[in-house]
């Protein structure tokens, strides 16, 4: 079993399998609540998982090739620790000599295919250029540092490059706050009194030399990048880093709050929140460029030439509908296209092809609800930046 964010790389190498009996199957999933507990989620799989045996039965599969191919999929069935831990979507992928799941942090719709190949279309707002950026949390452990964009987030190892103990810290701090008594020598003990001020002043100064070694830490992790670092903590400590932190692109806003029990996905989508427009950046700069460029022979929505240029390597961003498709045969060699108005047994997802062959040849691939860029109020289902 496979668990992965899925991305391009995994998108090109689902589009390189090819097997009589390809299992594609896509669904909505449950974090939590009572379609978790009654086990909801892999009561649809299993009928999924029928679904493929009954047809495959009546394409007079033999048994025993059945058993094989679905076996891997149906020891999901009995694993409850896969379907308490699930997030917003779930996709699987089986043939004879390959097997993958997915977990979407995006509901998916619910959807099998059983085909010469796999169906990707869904996957594809997976391998949108959303930007990068870091969080860098604080907690009682000491700091956590979060490479991140718009669908995924992962923990990086800071072992090496950033202290642990912020309790310590803070624990010695309300120690020396309390403090009324001094060893003043030969085993007497003199009062001591300290004003709040005082001990704020020396609390602060401390964490300041903590946090100039979690600065440290994050410059030998992030380096030279030009992505935001969002800081996440509570409240009274942001102003203590910002005054020693010295990566240039730390974020002016921050998460504010106590972070020790959130969970790393709610922590993500708190500062996918925060960060809001800035994630669709690059979107909106194709958008404008197709929209400049309308007019001059570097853009198009025909769905012929839109594939003869995706097979020529000419495409530098291409824009697809959501949820929609086209069914027809593309041969890469002739640059022939054959649209057919409806599902053929040869028929082959023109738009997955079209976005498969942009990817490889490193365009750029937006999912929009509307591709209508230049509203004409024509129904679109696809379009197209030419870098030639």
């Amino acid at each position: 079993m496979t668990l992965v964010n899925s991305g391009k790389e995994k998108l090109l190498e689902l589009a390189d399998q090819a097997h009589e009996h390809s299992i594609s199957i896509f669904m909505p999933t449950h974090r939590r609540g009572k379609e978790v507990l009654e086990r909801q989620d892999a009561l649809t799989f299993k009928n999924h998982l029928q679904t493929v045996r009954q047809t495959l039965k009546e394409q007079d599969v033999r048994q025993n090739d059945i058993d094989d191919l679905l076996e891997p999929l149906e020891a999901l069935l009995d694993d409850p620790n896969f379907w308490r831990y699930q997030q917003e979507g779930l996709a699987a992928f089986r043939s004879s000599d390959y097997f993958a799941v997915y977990h979407s942090p995006l509901p998916l719709e619910n959807n099998l295919q059983l085909a010469s190949r796999f169906q990707v279309h869904p996957l594809l707002p997976f391998a949108q250029p959303f930007p990068e950026y870091y969080i860098l949390r604080f907690n009682k452990d000491g700091a956590e540092l979060y490479r991140a964009n718009y669908f995924s987030i992962v923990p990086l190892d800071t072992d090496e490059d950033m202290p642990s103990g912020m309790e310590k810290v803070t624990r010695y701090y309300r120690f020396q706050k309390e403090l009324q008594g001094f060893n003043a020598g030969n085993g007497a003990y003199a009062t001591m009194y300290t004003s709040d001020d005082l001990a704020n002043k020396e609390k602060k100064h401390l964490l300041a030399d903590f946090f100039r070694l979690i600065d440290e830490g994050v410059r030998n992790q992030i380096g030279d990048q030009n992505v935001p670092l969002v800081l996440a903590s509570v409240e009274y400590l942001q102003p203590i880093y910002r005054e020693v932190n010295t990566y240039p692109h730390l974020l002016e806003s921050g998460l504010t709050g106590s972070f020790d029990t959130v969970e790393i996905n709610e922590l993500h989508r708190m500062a996918n929140e925060l960060l809001g427009d800035t994630l669709e950046k690059e979107r909106q700069l194709r958008i404008e460029q197709f929209q400049n460029n309308s007019g001059n022979g570097l853009t198009s929505t025909d769905l012929r030439e839109l594939l003869e240029a995706a097979a020529a390597s000419r495409i530098e961003a291409l824009f697809v509908q959501a949820n929609t498709d086209a069914c027809g045969q593309f041969n890469e060699d002739t640059l022939s296209v054959t649209l057919h108005d409806e599902q053929q047994e040869d028929s082959e997802s023109l738009i997955d092809k079209l976005a498969l062959l942009t990817l490889r040849y490193n365009g750029e691939v937006y999912v929009l609800d509307e591709v209508d860029l230049l509203n004409r109020q024509d129904p679109v289902k696809a379009a197209a930046l030419f870098r030639f």
